[in-house]
């Protein structure tokens, strides 16, 4: 068919322009005819470096056999199509394309059009994906963490490595194409939907702590992270784990050594406060003169002062490492702040200042104990530094949802730089060598973790050096109101201020002494056992009406004597007081459920024990 000049000025352009690589060569010489820019921009060659020039001569093709073969087609009569080839560059690169090749006639004269479509940075990106693949599955198979892949789909495992084999106690075949609660490896059912949780909202899991079993019914405990990823087209899950079984439990005998030893710390510091108290209180009676009175003071006043520093130490210690039970029920901050004023002000150590109460009765749920220590920390930590005539003023109110407590004073405020690390373990504001404030910066920090517990939060402000200071406890508000607490039964056959026959159980002599001569000064009938053999004895043949046991008895323990004491008819009317150094919320529980009627903890304040023995 002849084409007039326009057409194939059209042709030629569309030739020209075309993105598919196009060559035009000989079909009976092999030499090139024609090449568009596409051709030259792949290769790197000039026009005039191949038109002319056999294939052959500038040997683009990789592999020359392929080119003979697809001449061989030609020939024949046979088109080429989709034929992946090779060729080379005027540099030596290789391209990689799908070749299609026909035999045309230009001019009266055959030829072959060759089209190639340059396919080399998919081949590469398939052979990088491959090599990946070879590399991921070799470390896949190489880690010595237990690796698992599982369809999103189905939750069937689609891959596990050798080290899962191992630890899981299944075979390969046992695992693959069957889901984790089929094989039993979930203990717990909520995990797994936490974990499903994770990677459906986010895609990845970390660090999450599960606990598996293997096919020997072994629990373990892993630390597993996840992702999801795309495997074999579909989506699926990766998951490597740590078994941190040993680890844990080291933890947890590591956490029961440090519980036994606060628990040691507090009975071996507490017991001899509370032979130092019960000695004070015998010396506050026996006292004739102004200045001893006044040296028992300065004693009672110190060991009052040594034991909120024992009391502090130990609970930063238990608080920290979560160890504190909060007992739950209604609160009024306004009357616990009233309260706790009060005390200060009837132990004398608010007279130097104004203390005053405000604001509004606001309901929380809290442990009354553990608030009132937060309050009394507050307040401490604001009349150590209030100078004589300075004001402090609890407030408390209701904002929104949640409750306000405000300790303001007008004393020497905190320097900027502090504010920050103010309820940091240890952080207190300089003092002179004298260290005439004293204290050890435990306090605040005690504030600081008792509020959090409660699911509170805790502030400070102040202008500076000068300026006062405010602390706010910002807690979550309750609307439940308190039922008042009915008045406390007293002791079956006991009458107001009347004279008790009291029966001591303790090993520390001292502690022993100090206590029998503080009871019988006090006007009470007082026996003493050193341990728990002579301690039934004198149950059963003095018949006290009220027995204070140390619970560190040696051999036979104070809680197996209150057991005992239950068995014993002689004691059946004895009220059993577990009177010891171990001060602890389970401490307290345990002592009830050995049978005692209630638990105090050393030093108890001479006059709260009088007052319980005579009052109650």
């Amino acid at each position: 068919m002849m084409m007039d000049s326009a057409w194939a000025a059209r042709l030629q352009a569309v030739f020209e322009l075309s993105p598919t690589i196009l060559t035009v060569t000989g079909l009976d010489d092999g030499r090139i005819v024609e090449v568009n820019d596409a051709f030259l921009l792949a290769t790197g060659y000039a026009r005039d470096e191949v038109i002319g020039r056999s294939v052959p001569d500038i040997a683009v093709w990789v592999d020359p056999r392929q080119r003979d073969a697809g001449l061989a087609e030609l020939r024949a009569g046979r088109s080429i199509r989709n034929v992946e080839a090779r060729f080379r560059a005027k540099n030596g690169r290789e391209i990689v394309a799908i070749t299609n090749a026909d035999v045309v006639v230009i001019d009266g004269r055959p030829c072959i059009l060759t089209a190639l479509i340059d396919i080399t940075d998919r081949v590469r990106a398939e052979m990088a994906l491959r090599e990946s693949e070879r590399r991921f599955a070799q470390l896949f198979q190489a880690n010595p963490l237990p690796m698992t892949i599982v369809s999103m789909r189905t939750h069937r495992h689609l891959d596990v490595n050798d080290a899962a084999v191992r630890h899981s106690g299944y075979s390969r075949e046992e695992m693959l194409g069957r889901t984790k609660p089929e094989l039993g490896f979930w203990v717990a059912a909520e995990q797994r939907d936490d974990l499903l949780h994770q990677l459906l909202s986010s895609g990845q899991a970390r660090d999450f702590e599960v606990t598996f079993r293997t096919k020997a019914g072994e629990e373990r405990q892993l630390l597993t992270n996840s992702e999801v990823i795309t495997y074999e087209g579909e989506p699926a899950v990766l998951s490597v784990s740590v078994d941190i079984t040993e680890r844990k439990q080291l933890e947890t005998q590591r956490e029961a050594r440090r519980e036994e030893f606060l628990a040691i710390l507090s009975h071996e510091l507490r017991n001899p406060l509370g032979a130092i108290t019960n000695a004070l209180g015998v010396v506050d009676r026996l006292a004739t003169s102004q200045d001893l009175r006044k040296a028992a003071g300065i004693i009672e006043r110190q060991t009052t002062r040594l034991t909120r520093l024992v009391d502090d130490l130990l609970d930063v210690a238990r608080v920290t490492s979560g160890k504190i039970a909060l007992r739950l029920e209604p609160v009024d901050l306004l009357e616990l702040a009233e309260r706790c004023a009060s005390a200060l002000r009837e132990a004398g150590r608010a007279r130097d200042h104004r203390l005053e109460v405000d604001g509004n009765s606001v309901l929380v749920h809290g442990d009354l104990a553990r608030l009132e220590q937060v309050v009394n920390n507050l307040l401490d930590n604001a009349l150590k530094y209030t100078a004589s005539g300075g004001e402090i003023r609890l407030t408390t109110e209701r904002a929104g949802s949640d409750a306000l407590l405000r300790v303001r004073d007008t004393g020497e405020g905190i320097r900027s730089e502090l504010g920050a690390r103010i309820f940091d373990l240890f952080v207190q504001e300089p003092q002179a060598l004298d260290r005439a404030r004293g204290g050890l910066g435990l306090g605040l920090a005690v504030v600081k973790q008792l509020v959090e517990l409660h699911g509170g939060s805790v502030s400070m402000v102040s202008g500076g050096r000068g300026h006062g200071s405010e602390f706010v406890v910002r807690l979550p508000a309750s609307a439940v109101r308190a039922e008042s607490a009915p008045p406390a039964a007293p002791t079956p056959g006991a009458a107001r201020n009347r004279r008790r026959r009291v029966l001591i159980v303790e090993d520390n002599a001292d502690a022993r002494e100090g206590l029998r001569l503080l009871l019988t000064y006090a006007g009470h009938e007082v026996e003493t056992s050193e341990d728990a053999s002579s301690g039934l004895d004198k149950l059963k043949s003095f018949r006290p009406e009220v027995a204070l046991i140390d619970i560190g008895l040696p051999g036979v323990d104070g809680y197996a004597l209150a057991r005992m004491a239950r068995q014993t008819p002689e004691a059946q009317a004895t009220y059993l007081v577990a009177l010891t150094g171990y001060g602890q919320a389970e401490d307290r529980q345990k002592a009830l459920a050995a049978g005692f009627h209630t638990h105090m903890t050393k030093p108890v304040d001479p006059a709260k024990l009088s007052a319980f023995l005579t009052e109650s």
